[in-house]
């Protein structure tokens, strides 16, 4: 027997695993490939957290519950930018102080795009 020779074994196995992969219709794929959704704040609203939020919108199921900038109107540009993007028309609260937004939001994952010399005083709360 040649090294390429299809062994019937192994194509009845692959085909009837196809096979049944097929029979599940991509709505129903959801089901096993997402977890809950996650709550989201962002601390700065510039470029960066901006960038960093839309990615993370695109690769993970979350519910974005807060924005924190010291520039209002860097924040009211961010929402209506954020608010277009997000799957839920939930209200996203909005805050100049990112100590009042952690503790009423209490969000489960917390992206900082402040420069880089707050961050610390950010992750430390």
């Amino acid at each position: 027997m040649h090294s390429n020779s299809i062994n019937r074994r192994h194509f009845l196995r692959n085909s009837s695993g196809l096979l049944a992969l097929a029979s599940i219709k991509a709505s129903g794929l959801h089901h096993f490939s997402l977890a809950p959704a996650k709550r989201v704040a962002l601390i700065g609203t510039g470029w960066y957290g901006k960038s960093d939020l839309f990615r993370l919108m695109q690769v993970a199921p979350i519910d974005i519950v807060g924005l924190c900038d010291v520039d209002k109107n860097q924040l009211s540009k961010a929402n209506t930018l954020i608010q277009d993007r997000a799957k839920s028309n939930n209200k996203i609260g909005l805050y100049g102080d990112y100590k009042k937004m952690l503790s009423e939001q209490k969000p489960d994952i917390v992206l900082i795009g402040t420069p880089d010399h707050w961050h610390a005083l950010q992750s430390i709360l």
